[in-house]
């Protein structure tokens, strides 16, 4: 299913909210989040945006607006959180999976998951659970 660019932007929201949920955005961290967008999230589909650029970058883009903009890690998991209840239907097994594995591989950077980032992926996989 073809993915409007506001589900690209909310995705940044969440990883974003994982990634700063212990106070701090690392380095490491956006690289782990450019592997994915590469290897994973690109795939999703093919769709451009107006400047003909894939639109899983603007992932990047807004993830790093939100940290230049010291955005609340917990105001933005309740973007994700709003605009995926109320866009369910974008959300399927393999979406949910592909969040997950994102998630987990932002949070395990420095090779163990502090309580911080174990707590929110906690309700995150609950509510990916809970969406249908």
């Amino acid at each position: 299913m073809k993915k409007p660019e506001s589900f690209y932007e909310k995705l940044a929201y969440l990883f974003y909210a994982i990634a700063d949920c212990d106070g701090n955005v690392n380095s490491k961290e956006l690289y782990k989040l450019h592997e994915e967008v590469v290897s994973i999230w690109k795939s999703i589909d093919n769709d451009q945006d107006e400047f003909n650029t894939d639109l899983a970058f603007e992932i990047e883009a807004i993830f790093e607006w939100l940290e230049d903009n010291r955005y609340s890690y917990k105001d933005a998991y309740k973007e994700f959180t709003d605009y995926a209840t109320e866009h369910k239907r974008l959300f399927d097994v393999l979406v949910k999976e592909k969040i997950m594995h994102t998630c987990n591989n932002i949070a395990s950077v420095f090779k163990s998951v502090n309580h911080a980032e174990d707590n929110i992926l906690h309700e995150l996989k609950d509510f990916l659970e809970k969406l249908s």
